[in-house]
């Protein structure tokens, strides 16, 4: 094995001047997370909050999470394994419903993990860099944003570099302790979410070759990997077998159903406007302010062969196999974060040693102009993502009270633009399914067959007039009309009984 000790940056900012800003950072996280759930505004995804909602009602069974309105018959909707949905689902539990109680859930576990960043970072040169490392990485708009979301995407990063902690300490250390918490941390990362796994594997295999590490090193991480991959095949078998059980499906979700949600195809691929959204989306979501680029590139020049380096490659290839779904959905620039993250600090490291602040006092007000300026970073990065504006949207919860309202709890509803994973059931606490069109309810063979599974009602809602005006900011995105329930209400359904009509909701009876 190659000599694990490497030159170490040294810094004037010792760790009692460097770790400030990163625990102000997890603890402004903490209150940023907070602040927004005792708001009634929570950061969530619906079809994560209304699985964990149903194991708090129903008790936990990771074998078969639901997602709300998913499917007619109710069955199984299990994607990735359920691990955050039953956490949040005690949280929910303990708080006596509070959604508060699943953001809880999602910063503790994100919070245990992140040790695991420090303790990799500190490898790479010193303890001061380290604290430096880990501020990088909590000042990412859409880390901050994200960690303590009432949603899995927490749990995903946390996980992710809990895996790079892992293969580190396999690579330092490698003896079968560290072998079988590598191959743990593998197999959680790969059933819940693949793409940050292979993202993780590729960085690990390209540092053990950057690194030139013998045969054993090799064997050990292929063995992880292997390990991980054989779990991920059998919970993925599964998964697909029990989603197949779903009558009147929303919408094809697994890979062998529906590829190109996944991979994109080539004219997506060609295409560069996809490219040039995706960039604008990194920009926004990693950095906030686009002079803190010019850090991450600074780093990579410096050190092209580093672990920062090799997260980098390990993230792009990743996107290069999953295309679309990495460039379309912002919450898996995560990928990038931590390699971001080591990239800054590799620079600011150089400047800080070439600087070399020999009084306290100038040392101090570096760290304190370091830290306005990364908090400044973050909040522009935050309007830029329309975390600011979106979250306390309160277009949903009012519709849904409306919804509550003009129904009862025994009806069944099929809801049009309710959200994929059920929101707008969820808000209004009723069962129903989630359709993509009218056509279900207007054929008379399946229309009889959801009246005979209990549904009776037809609900279309229009989308959030504050969602519509962001959108229309976007780049290329100004052509955009707002959906509209009109605009999905044929000429059959509106001659079906109107039960209520106004301009966000329609509800209709199903005729016999």
């Amino acid at each position: 094995m190659s000599n694990n000790k490497k030159p170490k940056v040294e810094t004037r900012w010792g760790p009692k001047i460097t770790f400030p800003p990163a625990v102000f950072l997890l603890i402004a996280l903490w209150i940023y997370a907070l602040a927004w759930a005792w708001s009634g505004h929570p950061i969530y995804r619906d079809q994560h909050i209304g699985a964990a909602l149903e194991y708090a009602s129903n008790g936990i069974d990771l074998l078969r999470p639901i997602i709300v309105g998913f499917n007619a018959s109710g069955t199984a909707t299990p994607q990735e394994l359920p691990l955050w949905q039953a956490a949040a689902s005690l949280g929910l539990s303990l708080f006596g419903g509070w959604w508060g109680g699943a953001t809880i859930a999602s910063l503790v576990l994100f919070t245990i993990l992140l040790p695991c960043f420090y303790q990799t970072a500190k490898w790479e040169t010193d303890a001061a860099f380290a604290w430096l490392t880990v501020a990088f990485l909590l000042a990412q708009p859409i880390v901050f944003h994200l960690a303590g979301g009432a949603q899995t995407d927490g749990l995903s990063l946390a996980l992710l570099i809990g895996f790079i902690w892992s293969a580190e300490l396999l690579r330092r250390k490698p003896r079968l302790s560290s072998w079988l918490l590598c191959a743990a941390m593998a197999s959680l990362l790969a059933v819940t979410k693949l793409p940050f796994l292979l993202a993780g594997g590729i960085a690990a295999a390209l540092y053990l070759l950057w690194q030139k590490e013998g045969a054993r090193s090799w064997l050990l991480l292929a063995g992880a990997g292997i390990f991980s991959a054989v779990l991920f095949y059998f919970w993925n078998d599964w998964g697909g077998r029990e989603i197949a059980r779903a009558e009147f499906p929303f919408r094809k979700i697994t890979v062998k159903d529906n590829p190109w949600w996944f991979f994109g195809d080539l004219a997506f691929r060609l295409d560069p406007a996809n490219y040039i959204k995706a960039g604008w989306r990194s920009l926004s979501c990693l950095w906030g302010s686009f002079v803190l680029v010019g850090l991450t590139i600074y780093g990579l020049i410096l050190r092209p062969r580093s672990l920062g380096a090799a997260l980098l490659v390990g993230a792009l290839v990743t996107t290069l196999i999953f295309t679309r779904i990495i460039l379309v959905h912002r919450h898996y620039y995560l990928l990038f974060s931590p390699a971001v993250a080591l990239l800054n600090t590799y620079a600011v490291a150089h400047i800080l040693h070439l600087w070399s602040p020999r009084r306290t006092l100038v040392s101090i007000f570096g760290m304190v102009l370091g830290a306005a300026l990364l908090g400044l970073s973050l909040l522009q990065g935050l309007v830029q993502i329309e975390a600011l504006n979106m979250t306390p949207d309160p277009y949903m919860k009012k519709t849904a009270a409306v919804l509550a309202a003009q129904t009862s709890p025994q009806d069944k509803l099929l809801v049009l633009n309710g959200g994929w994973g059920g929101d707008l059931l969820i808000h209004a606490e009723r069962r129903g399914l989630s359709i993509n069109s009218t056509a279900v309810a207007e054929d008379p063979h399946t229309r009889a067959r959801l009246k005979q599974l209990g549904y009776n009602k037809l609900v279309i809602a229009s989308e959030s007039p504050l969602l519509h005006a962001v959108q229309m900011t976007n780049p290329g995105e100004g052509h955009l009309q707002r959906i509209v329930w009109p605009a999905f209400a044929t000429p059959e359904v509106l001659t079906w009984q109107i039960d209520h009509r106004s301009d966000d909701l329609l509800i209709v009876s199903l005729p016999d």
